[in-house]
C-alpha cells in the first residue's frame, strides 16, 4: 500500500521535479558559462535561489491539492493509515528536492572543474543550502498540512521563511551562539567549518517537527 501511495505522489508531483530541475540546470549553465562573477559567487547565488524557490514549488499543493479539488475524502477512504499518506507525500517531496540539489551541485563541479575553488567545494555549498531548504520545508509541514488552498500554503511557507529569518538575525546580532545552529539558515555559512553539529541538531528537531505535522494531518476532521 505504501508503494502505491508513493507512486501516486510521484505521478502528481513529477512536474515539480522537472520544472525545478530544468530551471536549475539552465540557470547554472548560463551563469557558469558567462562568468561575470567568480564561481563561488555564482554557486551561492544559485544555491540561495534554489533554497527559497524549490521548497515553495513543492509546498504549493502537497497538502492543499486534495482539499481545493475536493478529493481529500476519497484519499482518506484508501485502506491505509493517514500517517502513511502523510509520509508518502513528505518522502516524495524530500527526495525530489534532494535530487535537484545533487544534480545542480554535480553540474557546478563539472562546469567549474576546480579552476577557482578546490574540488567538491561547490557541491558541498549547494548541498548545505539544499539541507537548509529541506529543513525549512519540514517546518512548513507543521503549518501547511491543514491548508485549504495554494494561497494558504504560500502564506505558511513564507511565514516559515520570515520567522526563521528573524530568529537567525536575532541569534547572530545578539551573539546567542547556542541558538544559531538550530536555524536552517546557519547552514549556508558553514562551507568552511564543519556543519555536522548543526545538521545533527536540526535533524533531531526535524524529527519532532515531523511528528507534530503528522499528528495534525491525521487529526483532520473538518474536510470530511
Amino acid at each position: 500500500m505504501f508503494r502505491m501511495l508513493l507512486w501516486k505522489e510521484w505521478q502528481e508531483n513529477r512536474w515539480k521535479l522537472l520544472f525545478c530541475g530544468v530551471a536549475s540546470v539552465v540557470f547554472t549553465v548560463m551563469l557558469f558559462r558567462i562568468r561575470i562573477v567568480p564561481d563561488f559567487s555564482n554557486c551561492m547565488l544559485i544555491s540561495l535561489v534554489q533554497m527559497f524557490v524549490v521548497p515553495v514549488v513543492y509546498s504549493l499543493d502537497i497538502f492543499s491539492g486534495e482539499v481545493s479539488n475536493r478529493t481529500i475524502h476519497l484519499l482518506f477512504k484508501i485502506p491505509a493509515p493517514r500517517w502513511m499518506i502523510f509520509f508518502s507525500k513528505y518522502l516524495v517531496s524530500a527526495l525530489g528536492m534532494a535530487l535537484i540539489f545533487v544534480v545542480t551541485g554535480v553540474l557546478m563541479e563539472l562546469l567549474a572543474h576546480g579552476r577557482e575553488t578546490r574540488m567538491l567545494f561547490l557541491l558541498k555549498t549547494n548541498l548545505l543550502c539544499g539541507a537548509a531548504g529541506l529543513f525549512l520545508f519540514t517546518w512548513f509541514c507543521v503549518f501547511g498540512c491543514q491548508s485549504r488552498s495554494e494561497a494558504g500554503s504560500l502564506v505558511a511557507m513564507f511565514g516559515v521563511f520570515i520567522g526563521w529569518g528573524i530568529a537567525f538575525f536575532w541569534a547572530t546580532v545578539c551573539e546567542v551562539t547556542w541558538a544559531t545552529p538550530f536555524a536552517p539558515y546557519s547552514l549556508t555559512g558553514l562551507t568552511e567549518s564543519g556543519p555536522v553539529v548543526a545538521i545533527f541538531l536540526q535533524s533531531l528537531v526535524s524529527v519532532a517537527v515531523l511528528a507534530i505535522a503528522c499528528h495534525r494531518y491525521v487529526s483532520i476532521r473538518r474536510y470530511l
